[in-house]
């Protein structure tokens, strides 16, 4: 088990998880602009460095989250020596404005036009993969989101997509696993805030939770900006299941763990990366916070965390740091089995080898085991495969569950 670093852990998940996991269905995705037949090759001429681009929002209310994910994929390079096979690397960072479509697909269009660039990691939110993933299809440049985590971006037709996130029915499904095995729960109410990332995340539970044996109870929806949970509370104690699976964000996650520990509720309060806020969550819930099950992403540790503040001269606070250096990490090992050496000390590589040598590997990541399906998702039958962790609330901290 591992702690919660305090400043990481302080995050307010709200904006970031919205923008990144539901993302908005109703925004309106420019049609991608055609662009030439792409190059079957990179090559990257003697002393031309090779460029890994960085989308992410880097100004506006998303900039905190986006700068972290810049400044970890440059930490992946530092790492990597800044060099390989005799090319300086080097990140270019370009601002997709997060859920700006339109932004979004004018940082693709600006990256596939760029001769040195080996891959992308971004876009970073749902409605900005949504606008550029077709982009980036088209010119066939590798491009791997380290946070978006919207059921369906991912497609067996785009052989260039990628994620090192999760999948939000992954998340679900690794609930909906632990409940039947960890917590020998045969019932459960749901709970989702009627969001697209509540929503979706409730569906996937319900679905993977009947999948097992489990029977869901009930299914119930609360409003974003509700505050008395009281009634709620007081049904779900009537009730009695063995499970109570909130599915959307703080604060209306803490208000219910709140409500329920109030009206005496006994049994396990389960909820997903959207609450995962030492401040939002385990501060502000107190005593009924404690013995709560999260979902989310695996935590730096301190060692990573010391490595970011000597760069950068902070640390990180927000999430999806080491998704973001994952991604690097993946790409190069990529570039390694897929560039091979040309005339006069140029590096060749070869696109679609590159997309292949991704999911022909397998990749020890900072997040966890990491293996590529067909679809460019993470693919495994351990939370840790698919990216993801089972956190415990003890004694007011996050602790990891082995």
């Amino acid at each position: 088990m591992h702690r919660m670093f305090p400043r990481l852990a302080a995050l307010v998940a709200v904006a970031a998880l919205a923008a990144c996991g539901g993302g908005s269905r109703g925004a309106q995705t420019p049609a991608p602009t055609p662009i030439d037949t792409p190059e079957p090759q990179i090559v990257i001429a003697a002393g031309q460095p090779l460029t890994i681009g960085v989308s992410a929002a880097l100004s506006g209310e998303q900039a905190a989250l986006g700068n972290d994910i810049a400044d970890a994929a440059e930490l992946a390079v530092i790492d990597a020596g800044r060099t390989f096979k005799g090319h300086t690397l080097q990140v270019s960072r370009k601002d997709d404005g997060c859920a700006d479509a339109e932004k979004a697909a004018a940082v693709a269009r600006a990256f596939v036009k760029d001769r040195t660039l080996a891959g992308v990691v971004g876009p970073m939110c749902t409605t900005g993969a949504q606008a550029a993933n077709s982009i980036y299809a088209q010119a066939q440049v590798v491009h791997i989101s380290p946070s978006a985590t919207r059921i369906d971006l991912a497609s067996p037709d785009d052989h260039f997509f990628f994620r090192t996130a999760w999948r939000d029915d992954f998340q679900s499904q690794v609930q909906a696993a632990y409940a039947v095995n960890g917590l020998r729960a045969a019932t459960a109410i749901v709970v989702d805030d009627a969001q697209p990332y509540g929503k979706a995340l409730g569906d996937a539970f319900v679905a993977a939770f009947e999948g097992l044996g489990g029977r869901v109870s009930s299914r119930e929806r609360v409003d974003r900006g509700q505050a008395d949970f009281a009634a709620m509370a007081r049904q779900v104690k009537s009730a009695a299941p063995d499970v109570l699976v909130f599915e959307g964000l703080n604060p209306e996650g803490v208000l219910l763990a709140k409500a329920l520990h109030d009206a005496g509720y006994a049994g396990a309060f389960m909820a997903p990366d959207g609450v995962l806020s030492q401040r939002d969550f385990v501060v502000a819930g107190g005593p009924a916070a404690e013995g709560a099950l999260i979902t989310g992403g695996a935590n730096p540790d301190e060692a990573f965390v010391n490595r970011f503040r000597d760069n950068f001269k902070r640390a990180p606070g927000t999430t999806f740091v080491l998704q973001a250096h994952d991604a690097v990490s993946v790409l190069l090992a990529a570039l390694n089995a897929a560039a091979t050496q040309g005339a006069g000390g140029s590096l060749v590589i070869d696109r679609v080898k590159l997309a292949d040598a991704l999911r022909a590997q397998s990749f020890a990541g900072l997040t966890g085991p990491i293996q590529f399906g067909d679809d460019g998702d993470r693919t495994g039958d351990r939370p840790s495969a698919l990216g993801l962790t089972i956190y415990r609330v003890t004694n007011g901290q996050f602790q990891a569950l082995p």
